[in-house]
């Protein structure tokens, strides 16, 4: 049994029909919105990936800066080490032929050192 054209019209119910397109205009609407509302989170999304690249190189270039200062500062820290150790105590005299043994000053010596040290607290008071 086939409809006719006009039969098959008569049969649809025409508020039903009216009812489910306007839903679908609804929920197409909704989707756009959503579609819509995405789009811009996803730009916000890839402003702020490109400012944290942007960051993210500046401090790589920093933290190469301090690695060569600490390069540097290293290198002095040695160089001082080394000064310091050349540089000693006008009684040690180990290398010229003395002994440490002889090293050790002697009373007289001691004495000396404490006189001049009472002198220059009395000078200064």
């Amino acid at each position: 049994m086939a409809f006719e054209d006009d039969d098959f019209l008569d049969a649809l119910d025409e508020d039903g029909l009216y009812e489910e397109i306007s839903k679908l205009k609804i929920c197409l609407e909704e989707n756009n919105m959503i579609i819509d509302t995405l789009t811009f989170q996803l730009v916000e999304r890839e402003k702020h990936n490109e400012k944290l690249e942007c960051e993210i190189v500046g401090l790589r270039k920093d933290i190469e800066k301090t690695k060569a200062l600490n390069l540097r500062f290293g290198k002095g820290l040695e160089t001082l080490n080394e000064i310091i150790k050349v540089q000693c105590f006008p009684m040690i005299k180990t290398g010229l032929g003395y002994t440490e043994e002889a090293q050790k000053p002697s009373t007289s010596t001691k004495s000396y050192l404490d006189l001049v040290k009472s002198n220059e607290q009395f000078d200064n008071h």
